[in-house]
């Protein structure tokens, strides 16, 4: 029995075997044919690929470490009077003060076995001399345990090390850093990085494949959460007004999500009660507010996966593509039907003669199949490189300084890859490989009367309709497309309110090199007037918030005169400024005065607002002189005066209208680094290595920062707008690229099929026009059909988009119009040569030959 079960399946093998064999010569001797096939798909396949890789890196991946689905993220929805210094981990209700973190840590019984925290910071790292900007992860001692990390080289980070007030001076190093700084040397460990101006002992290597919790984090070094203060990395550490640290941790065994939940409420309601509310009480304005802190809950949700706080924005996003890359396999797969069901037509006597010789339906079904899944396989190989292809393309149209994602082709990708080649296989080949078998035995011995009476209706109806459907996803994508495109023409034209033409800016963090307050100022005071000195530059600026960073300060203020009512939004956005900021930036003054030199720290406190702002406290025509101060505090504390009055401008992004912005003179206040803005006569780009030779002679080993154009900034601000509209725009023309070849595929074949009705209907008088009219009639038909179905999507897709368009509803007459221009050409230009080829056949060739 077991032989016979081993007989049968070596002679399936070899079957198969010579089914392959016979598929890979019957596409090499039609090579044109097969290029143009495997080609569609490969683009088809890789583009989707590609928009997985993303879909997945972004929203569907799971943590690279044990029993991911243990892990919890912590959030508290609620009030937080003070400050909420949040990042790409999440928004204000997941943040937590490090006071409250401890008392966390110390509870028991709460259904957790472990409990972490951690933040992101940015980091200068000198290593023998050579600093480089980077960034870094404050971890709690238990963050490596609680993931249960094991490092590729060392130790990971515990508890001892972050059990001292002031931190133990140790570092973990990221394995993409520990590789390329250093060269992926064992002796690494026990050597001395320096992390922010301190000296820290490198214990070890993380993993390859961990860059921490969150999507967008990939930090070079991981230190101990205690050490923040000492790296100046984060708010003040032991308030409880400042939240900033994000929380997560791993269920015990056995104990669902809720029940842990249920557990964790019964104590922390104690903390808020005795702990949190007593200290934050006078930092809630009203009777709501307090009942709302008071009623505060722990809420676990899933940490299974990445954090990605903005999950809800970039999932349509990266949606709407795939969908865009789903409409182009479409097209490819209809185009390859129509081009196996051409051949199943011309090969009908070849089938007719092997079912008369004994073969079976199932076995030609399985032969046409071999054929279709051959090209699937060479259309899954290509769509491979196609894949990475696109995925480094669209990573070049993302900022320098956005692009730690790394989208790899890796196993599940390749998995993707090969399930889609196999299932597009079966969509393309199957219907092709079952109208081959029914029909051989019927039209294959009457080659001739089918050549006489033209290809069958079934066949050509199905390749009309397939024809059809191309043309209507192309006119749905190329709206879509154009959509995008006037979407991100529409930001560009946006007013930004200053003129970044002959603008540089960049960077300096000095305080991240272990600078004192008092060091770190002379430098830049020097830095300052070293730039205003190099020739061609008109004017130099700074603030603490880069211009269009998308990354704002945003404080609650007290006004002179405004009756807020309790729970009225009070907070505006806020910069530390220095003089001639206004000026570099060129955005004009209404009323009042600049910041000067003047207002230093000894001086009376000042500020200058902007016009949101005064729209916003009402100020009119009493802006100059209007007292204020930071947060809700006394009335008797309005120690700052508004003394100027500058227009709105776009500050935060090109997107988001004017905010309220307060602007004060940096020399009053606390910073940790200074973004300058350099004004130039000439091309901005030329003052590069002037701009670092003047760092260099103020500190060689302190880095420059995100040097660029302002206009660069402007463009990068607008990198996901970019991204859509590139992409959506190539792959629509991808799109009508093929289904014009589709088209113009199934008019030649029809053409080829009907030769001798041609040459008839020409012998009987037809005049060659009326012989074009005939094939460009049936283009016409194509098109009305097809361009109404793709309007309909159109409208569809334009509604799914309306959240992310700027400036544009989800329907746009003359978008749509010139969609349909498009597509029309493209078909007529596909049917041009078919309809003429017709025209010129000669009726007695045509009738001799038949």
């Amino acid at each position: 029995m077991a032989r016979e079960a081993g007989h049968y399946v070596l002679n399936m093998i070899d079957s198969i075997w010579q089914d392959v064999r016979y598929a890979a010569r019957s596409l090499a001797r039609r090579p044109l044919v097969t290029a143009v096939t495997v080609s569609s798909l490969a683009l088809g396949i890789g583009v989707n690929s590609a928009l997985f890789s993303v879909f997945d890196h972004l929203l569907f991946r799971q943590l690279p470490v044990p029993a991911p689905e243990e892990i919890v993220l912590i959030t508290s929805p609620g009030p937080r009077p003070g400050g909420r210094s949040t990042s790409s981990a999440g928004g204000s209700e997941a943040v937590f003060s490090y006071p409250l973190f401890r008392d966390l840590e110390r509870l028991k019984d709460t259904g957790l076995s472990s409990l972490a925290a951690h933040r992101d910071f940015s980091a200068n790292l000198a290593f023998r001399g050579q600093t480089q900007s980077g960034s870094g992860l404050l971890v709690s001692g238990a963050y490596f345990s609680a993931l249960r990390v094991i490092p590729a080289l060392g130790r990971v980070l515990t508890t001892d090390d972050d059990r001292l007030p002031d931190g133990q001076p140790v570092a973990v190093l990221s394995y993409d850093y520990w590789s390329r700084r250093f060269g992926g040397s064992s002796g690494v460990v026990g050597d001395t990085l320096f992390v922010n101006g301190q000296p820290m002992t490198i214990v070890g290597v993380a993993p390859e494949a961990f860059t921490g919790t969150t999507v967008r984090e990939s930090p070079q070094v991981f230190v101990p959460l205690s050490m923040s203060e000492r790296l100046a990395a984060g708010p003040g550490r032991d308030s409880r007004r400042n939240h900033w640290l994000y929380l997560f941790g791993r269920l015990e065994p056995g104990v669902a999500q809720a029940q842990a939940e249920n557990r964790f409420n019964a104590p922390f309601s104690g903390l808020i009660r005795d702990v949190e509310y007593p200290a934050l009480r006078s930092g809630l304005a009203s009777d709501r507010d307090r009942a709302a802190f008071q009623a505060r809950r722990i809420v676990l949700q899933d940490g299974s996966r990445a954090r990605t706080p903005d999950r809800s924005r970039i999932g349509p996003m990266v949606a709407l593509l795939f969908g865009v890359t789903g409409f182009v396999l479409l097209i490819a797969c209809a185009n390859v039907a129509s081009l196996l069901l051409a051949r199943a037509t011309d090969r009908s006597h070849e089938i007719a003669v092997r079912l008369s010789m004994g073969a079976s339906s199932t076995r030609l079904i399985r032969l046409l199949l071999t054929e279709a899944s051959v090209l699937g396989a060479l259309g899954g190989i290509g769509g491979i490189a196609v894949s990475k292809a696109t995925l480094t393309w669209a990573l070049t149209m993302v900022p320098d300084d956005r692009t730690s994602m790394v989208f790899a082709i890796d196993s599940r990708i390749l998995a993707f890859t090969l399930v889609l080649a196999a299932a597009t296989s079966l969509v393309f080949g199957l219907v092709p490989a079952l109208y081959g078998a029914r029909t051989g035995m019927e039209r294959g011995l009457q080659a001739g009367a089918t050549r006489t009476a033209g290809p069958p209706r079934a066949a050509a109806r199905m390749r009309t309709a397939l024809a059809t459907i191309q043309i209507a996803l192309a006119m749905a994508l190329l709206t879509q497309a154009g959509l995008f495109i006037v979407s991100l023409f529409n930001l560009s034209r946006v007013d930004l309110g200053i003129r970044p033409e002959g603008l540089m800016t960049f960077r300096l963090s000095p305080f991240l090199n272990g600078y004192t307050p008092d060091q770190a100022r002379a430098l830049l005071e020097q830095v300052d007037e070293d730039l205003r000195s190099l020739p061609g530059v008109s004017s130099v600026g700074e603030s603490t918030i880069a211009l269009l960073g998308n990354d704002p300060w945003r404080n609650s203020v007290t006004v002179e005169g405004f009756q807020a009512e309790p729970d009225a939004d009070m907070g505006v956005n806020v910069a530390l400024i220095g003089p001639d900021y206004f000026k570099t930036i060129a955005l004009p003054f209404i009323a009042g005065r600049d910041i000067t030199r003047a207002d230093a720290s000894t001086a009376p406190k000042v500020a200058i607002v902007n016009e949101a702002f005064a729209r916003k406290f009402n100020l009119r025509s009493r802006v100059i002189g209007t007292r204020l101060a930071l947060g809700r505090g006394d009335r008797k504390a309005l120690e700052i005066e508004i003394v100027g009055l500058v227009r709105d401008a776009r500050h935060t992004t090109v997107r988001e209208d004017n905010p309220p912005q307060l602007f004060l003179p940096y020399r009053q206040n606390q910073y940790v680094s200074l973004t300058y803005y350099v004004r130039s006569a000439g091309d901005p780009v030329q003052l590069t290595a002037s701009l670092a030779a003047v760092v260099a002679r103020a500190d060689r080993n302190l880095p420059l920062e995100n040097v660029r154009t302002m206009e660069e900034q402007v463009w990068n601000s607008m990198s996901g707008e970019r991204v859509l509209a590139t992409l959506s725009s190539s792959f629509a023309g991808l799109a009508t690229i093929l289904a014009g070849i589709g088209l113009y595929a199934m008019l030649a074949h029809l053409v080829a099929r009907r030769v001798r009705e041609m040459g008839i209907r020409i012998a009987l008088g037809a005049r060659r026009i009326d012989v074009q009219r005939l094939i460009l009639t049936q283009v016409v038909w194509i098109l009305a059909i097809g361009g109404s179905i793709g309007i309909a999507l159109a409208l569809g897709f334009g509604q799914l988009a309306k959240s992310i368009l700027f400036g544009l509803g989800g329907s746009e007459p003359a978008i749509i119009a010139a969609a349909a221009v498009v597509v029309v050409l493209v078909a007529f230009a596909a049917g041009i040569a078919p309809a003429r080829r017709a025209s010129l056949v000669n009726p007695v060739d045509a009738l001799r030959a038949e």
